[in-house]
């Protein structure tokens, strides 16, 4: 079976693992039409008409892989101008799933890590609400509503319930924001009561930080609000061995993203140095989605297998091997 999937590419190194991967699925055997879309203008007034461009191929698709996207200059400053939260407004992205693994042959303190944050992409200051009240003194505004509070608790309880995960932690600062996030936290409470299955823990952030730190085991499911959600992706990133064991995914109600979390690799633009794994490794579940899991398995399987002999990787794998090498040795593996 044919699939037609979306492919949203950002600038810079975006360009040069983009077709690394795609020489990765091709090898596996798995036939997909790709609806390519770049989003690589130098200015940002081109960079929105591709991005529209790009909206609307995964609106017809329903379903996507994508690159960071870079912003370029020349964009608003009374508002979040960043390309990749543009995107998920106007699809209606609610919530951001950050699946964070620790792989076979990367360093890491915490082997056999798996953990799944869940973020509500839609509110929090990432609504680019800003001010100036008078000159020096600038006034950022925190959204929360019950409604979406509401949806995201529930799709991380189902998520969790579908998963066969055990517990889940929601992370909140309502001992000071007593309203904007005392509000999610009570909704949050709410909702677990119809799933008593699925036993809830409240963190305080700051909290959460540290225990993440010593002893990241203790947690299974993160729930918690965008800013939250950003922040703590990348310390779970840091805990797994960085940016290679941990992908992406956007849902709204009828598309589906699954993305690279990181693509700014400016220094290495050229040199074929890039490690392809940060879009590898949501392929890969895209994979499964699409029912190709056998596909799926066998990939993951050649990134582990590659990972463990550890010749083959790029240098931030502790390697030398440039991006066709260790492609190549992927597609070996396979």
């Amino acid at each position: 079976m044919s699939h037609t999937i979306a492919l949203v590419v950002g600038g810079g190194i975006n360009q040069e693992i983009t077709p690394a991967v795609l020489e990765v699925i091709e090898a596996a055997g798995v036939p997909i039409t790709w609806n390519r879309v770049d989003v690589d203008a130098h200015d940002y007034a081109g960079a929105v008409a591709q991005l529209h461009v790009a909206g609307e191929a995964i609106r017809q698709a329903g379903l996507a892989l994508k690159t960071r996207l870079l912003t370029p200059p020349g964009g608003p400053t009374d508002s979040s101008n960043n390309l990749n939260v543009v995107l998920r407004r106007e699809l209606g992205l609610f919530a951001g799933v950050r699946a964070v693994r620790s792989l076979r042959g990367v360093s890491t303190r915490f082997p056999n890590l798996d953990l799944l944050i869940i973020r509500e992409n839609s509110e929090d200051i990432y609504k680019g609400i800003e001010h100036e009240i008078v000159p020096g003194i600038i006034e950022s505004i925190k959204v929360v509503t019950r409604a979406a509070s509401e949806r995201i608790a529930r799709f991380a309880f189902e998520t969790a319930l579908y998963l066969e995960r055990e517990k889940l932690a929601f992370v909140h600062k309502a001992n000071i924001m007593k309203q904007s996030d005392g509000l999610f936290l009570e909704v949050v409470r709410e909702v677990a009561e119809e799933y008593p299955q699925i036993p809830l823990r409240t963190v305080i952030v700051d909290a959460a930080c540290m225990q993440l730190v010593l002893d990241p085991y203790q947690f299974d499911v993160l729930l918690m609000g965008n800013l939250y959600g950003d922040v703590l992706s990348s310390l779970c990133n840091g805990l797994t061995g960085g940016i290679s064991s941990s992908l992406g995914i956007d849902i709204g109600d009828e598309v589906r993203i699954y993305e690279a979390i990181h693509g700014d690799a400016a220094e290495l633009v050229g040199k074929g140095l890039a490690n392809p794994l940060p879009l590898l490794t949501p392929a890969v579940d895209l994979l499964h989605h699409i029912q190709e899991s056998e596909a799926a398995a066998k990939i993951a399987a050649a990134i582990e297998t590659v990972t463990v002999a550890g010749e083959a990787v790029t240098a931030d794998l502790g390697g030398t091997a440039t991006t066709t090498e260790m492609t190549d040795a992927i597609i070996e593996a396979l």
